[in-house]
């Protein structure tokens, strides 16, 4: 493991020392702090996957962002997501999430939202999971954090920051069941080992049997799952038994999330030396699963001979789902004449430049959102119909009321809508249902967000499909009113394009 300081003290994004300056939190003793890999070393088989955590020691100190920057070998691993933890609270403002498999880079920044307090506990800033490629080369290769930047919160950097990097060690890789090469031991895995997913997804993974020269006649499961994350809606025999294996168990319980299954080599086949699929498991993300990871968790496998005997020793391999949303949705903030409104211009207007549209407004930011890589963008220098913006103004005043509309009332015939979150603006003059306004788009979207600017907050949810009934927060689409001139946050479940409405 290599120690270091941190070699960078650069400028963070607008938007992340905007949401800094806005929160105030008192500023602890100053001690050394300190970003790890945790664990610092990791051996692993070509194409496993695995994770490290990326570890924050305030040491007492009150930390408000974090921003890193990762190398990790391209020859040896590619980097499938970063997922932020819980050290900067559960829903942290992200700001850079960069995977750049490539060149082996990660660029990772997040902030915590408003009205949380600063944090001075050590805790996971985020999660990397890493699949080690097919064609490693045996030996070690580092994970290297070329700049670790707290941030108080005044939005300056804390001095003398600590970088702990880790390491990857590649071992040989699986075989084909000859007991050489990397599996001495008869083995029963979940692959992929991980699967990243959004609410709602449908995914499957497999369990795999490596019989590590065994002959095996039967195999019998028990695999526990977060039942408030996911569903287990199938368990499909593969081939690894023949293809008509006899069924002994296959008891679903989503109640408890436990699965049990059980099947045998039918009649006169032969015993089976070689790797093959067990089962394909399908399960299905619940829409309001939490953000984060859970286990697929097999508590017991048992691989049978001819005899019937138990085969002793089997090693079980777990896998793990990695619930994640995109992008965390912008903060409230504490009430004030100066706050954040959610806008959007719904025709297209004679000047629209933010120079004259903002003429005589007091206002101290303004963003845009980009809904590929999920993350804002200042610099706007022109109001867009379709799009949604983010200011922090006097909210008794209403920008599109400054300026005229141009003599033909057009606006874009549609705009583009990427799978996770797009602040999409409303187009048309009159308010409407969200059913109806985004039903072009009905079967990609989950579910639209509203925010109110009289709490800073958010206050509804609009479910489509919804069948519940209404509360409070969560309403259907068709109850969901979506006002002109405001923007919204969309959870796409695909890319697709939503065209302008047009009553």
């Amino acid at each position: 493991m290599k120690t270091k300081i941190s070699r960078m003290v650069g400028n963070l994004t607008i938007p992340f020392l905007i949401f800094c300056v806005l929160t105030t939190i008192s500023i602890g003793v100053v001690q050394a702090a300190s970003v790890s890999i945790e664990p610092s070393s990791k051996s692993v088989n070509r194409t496993d996957t695995f994770s490290v955590n990326v570890v924050v020691d305030p040491a007492g100190q009150a930390v408000m962002g974090v921003q890193i920057k990762l190398n990790f070998d391209k020859s040896v691993v590619n980097l499938n997501s970063a997922v932020p933890g819980t050290f900067l609270g559960n829903s942290p403002i992200l700001f850079n999430n960069t995977i750049d498999n490539t060149n082996g880079k990660l660029e990772l920044a997040y902030n915590i939202a408003g009205g949380d307090s600063a944090k001075s506990v050590k805790g996971t800033f985020a999660t990397l999971t890493f699949t080690v490629r097919s064609d490693a080369p045996n030996g070690t290769s580092n994970l290297d954090l070329t700049m670790a930047k707290l941030t108080d919160a005044s939005a300056d950097p804390i001095a003398g920051v600590t970088i702990n990097d880790g390491t990857v060690t590649v071992l040989s890789a699986p075989s084909n069941g000859d007991g050489g090469g990397g599996i001495t031991s008869s083995t029963v895995r979940i692959e992929p080992s991980s699967k990243t997913v959004n609410r709602t997804d449908t995914f499957s993974v497999n369990v795999v049997v490596y019989p590590a020269g065994q002959a095996v006649m039967g195999v019998q499961i028990k695999l526990n799952f977060d039942k408030s994350v996911v569903n287990l809606n199938s368990a499909v025999p593969g081939t690894f038994l023949g293809s008509s294996p006899i069924l002994f168990n296959n008891t679903i319980d989503n109640t408890n999330g436990i699965l049990e299954l059980g099947y045998t080599i039918a009649g006169t086949d032969s015993a089976k030396t070689a790797n093959g699929t067990f089962a394909t498991l399908t399960f299905k993300v619940k829409s309001n699963a939490p953000n984060g990871t859970s286990n697929l968790d097999l508590t017991m496998a048992k691989l049978t001979n001819a005899s019937a005997d138990t085969i002793p020793g089997v090693i079980m391999d777990d896998g793990q789902v990695i619930v994640e949303t995109g992008t965390t949705l912008p903060p409230p903030q504490p009430s004030r004449t100066i706050s954040w409104k959610f806008i959007s211009v719904p025709y297209q207007l004679e000047n629209s430049t933010v120079a004259n549209v903002t003429k005589g407004i007091q206002y101290d930011g303004l963003f845009g959102f980009d809904p590929v890589n999920k993350v804002y963008v200042g610099g706007v220098t022109n109001f867009e119909p379709l799009k949604g913006y983010l200011i922090h103004m006097n909210t008794s005043q209403d920008i599109t009321n400054l300026v005229r509309k141009s003599g033909q009332p057009s606006v874009p015939p549609s705009i583009d809508v990427k799978k996770g979150w797009n602040l999409i603006g409303t187009s048309g003059t009159d308010p409407n249902n969200a059913e109806t306004m985004l039903g072009a788009i009905d079967l990609s979207y989950y579910s639209i967000w509203n925010f109110d600017v009289s709490t800073q907050s958010y206050d509804k949810i609009g479910v489509n499909g919804w069948s519940g009934p209404d509360s409070a927060t969560h309403v259907s689409t068709v109850n969901f009113t979506m006002q002109p001139k405001v923007s919204y946050w969309v959870w796409a479940t695909q890319d697709t394009s939503l065209p302008a409405y047009s009553p």
